[in-house]
């Protein structure tokens, strides 16, 4: 042992402990900070569809349907056995509306395909859309056309909505016309007229000149790829300058016949009703060019222009139909909506027992208010009309929960000054509902550091 312990070295398999360092441990005269509490972001699941739009039309089987939504076949055919259709194997054959309940069910949105193979197909009247800037004479320039006093009857010469009529010009032919408001609030109204129409007639005052909402006009246009007609108006006014216009235009990329392009300009007076003939002209050759043709038979497609709520009568929804002819006590889907239609009116108010092809009517018989710009479905029962509304229904609050467990809230520190913030909640009301949709995307868009918009939706 004592040769082990030269050097200091111990003897193997004995360690003897070593002494550490006592270290006093602060006392905290402090009472702790509190912290907020962050509760954790839940990652989204791989199955996550509510992003995710897959096209259904009719006749699709239950195969195509699973290959589309990425969901099995078991779990398809279960949901069908819920909605109470019964498949007896995959390559079966299912109705558009079976695949959009699954489709929503499973929890993807859905695009319906309208096909017009086989069917015959007859001419149709061009829908037109009038746009322009405000106060540049589109009301003014409908009025002419079609010999009543629009204009007095809008607050302050200014359109408040959009208005469908048809319009039976000296030719024979007839013209479905939607008057679009110009002023800048209701830029929305102006894009979903533009997505339901042929044909648009761009309206500028010859006195005026192009303006912004003008511009914004042209820009809807393109963006539905429609073709444009340019109507210059007020050109019986002594400060008007028509070529200046022309210029204006041109230089702003539309593609004029003047200089070499295929838009048509016309120069008119609403007032004077000068040029309303070359103008009707321009908009026969354009429909003519375009070689409008639609499905008379069979169930109807059309699109809600806009609605309203009347004490009397209820829920009313002004639709243009598309194709396919929509009959008084048809079963209908509208958006989220159902309903039985009860009466078919026409634009001057007679009730009627059809609606055809690019022809505006009134329907009455909805359970609710729809959205302006909503398609309308014709089902074949009322127990399919209520299941698709409580389908799509649950899928917007889906989509509206979804899109608020996204939303961010900025947490402050606990050391900086916070200012109290105030809420205020605000009721948008109006005469129709495209006008409240349109007042609501314009708070929405608000610029402000001062003010946050936190949409909470029906």
């Amino acid at each position: 042992m004592l040769a082990w312990r030269r050097k200091g070295e111990d003897a193997p398999g004995l360690k003897a402990p070593t002494k550490e360092k006592h270290v006093k441990r602060e006392t905290r005269t402090q009472a702790p900070v509190e912290a907020p509490y962050v509760p954790p972001r839940q990652k989204p699941s791989a199955k996550c569809f509510h992003d995710k739009t897959v096209e259904i039309f009719e006749g699709m089987t239950v195969l195509e349907l699973a290959k589309r939504t990425g969901a099995s076949i078991g779990s398809l055919q279960a949901i069908m056995i819920n909605v109470g259709e019964k498949i007896d194997s995959e390559f079966d054959p299912i109705s558009v509306d079976v695949a959009e309940l699954v489709a929503m069910e499973v929890g993807v949105n859905v695009r319906r395909l309208h096909s017009d193979e086989g069917a015959v197909l007859q001419p149709r009247p061009p829908v037109v859309t009038v746009m322009g800037h405000v106060d540049h004479g589109k009301t003014s320039l409908l009025d002419a056309l079609r010999q009543t006093s629009v204009a007095a009857k809008e607050a302050g010469g200014i359109t408040q909505h959009l208005g469908a009529f048809v319009v039976d010009m000296p030719s024979g032919a007839s013209i479905t016309f939607l008057d679009t408001p110009g002023h800048a609030a209701f830029s929305a109204m102006r894009a979903r007229g533009a997505a339901v129409t042929d044909i648009v007639v761009l309206v500028v005052a010859a006195d005026d000149g192009v303006m912004p909402q003008t511009l914004e006009a042209i820009s809807h246009a393109k963006a539905a790829n429609v073709p444009i007609v340019v109507a210059i108006n007020k050109c019986d006014k002594p400060s008007a300058d028509p070529q200046r216009v022309r210029i204006q235009l041109g230089s702003e990329g539309l593609p004029l016949e003047d200089l070499g392009g295929d838009v048509q300009v016309v120069e008119v007076s609403a007032t004077s009703k000068i040029g309303l003939d070359k103008l009707e002209e321009a908009l026969l050759l354009e429909a003519e060019m375009m070689d409008l043709k639609a499905r008379i038979d069979g169930p109807a497609q059309a699109y809600v222009v806009e609605a309203r709520l009347d004490r009397g009568r209820g829920p009313l929804a002004t639709a243009i139909v598309k194709s396919g002819t929509l009959l008084r006590g048809q079963h209908i889907v509208v958006g989220a909506e159902w309903g039985k239609i009860r009466t078919i009116r026409d634009m001057v108010g007679r009730a009627t027992e059809s609606g055809r092809p690019a022809m505006p009517v009134e329907i009455e018989g909805l359970k609710g208010l729809p959205m302006a710009g909503d398609d309308i479905t014709v089902v074949g029962s009322e127990e399919r009309a209520r299941m698709l509304s409580a389908g799509r229904k649950k899928k917007l609050e889906k989509n509206r929960l979804h899109k608020a467990s996204d939303m961010t809230i900025d947490i402050p520190d606990a050391s900086e000054e916070v200012p109290k913030r105030v809420e205020l909640p605000i009721i948008i009301k109006a005469d129709v509902q495209g006008t409240v949709q349109a007042v609501t995307d314009a708070v929405r868009n608000m610029n402000s550091a001062q003010v946050n918009i936190f949409p909470q939706m029906p």
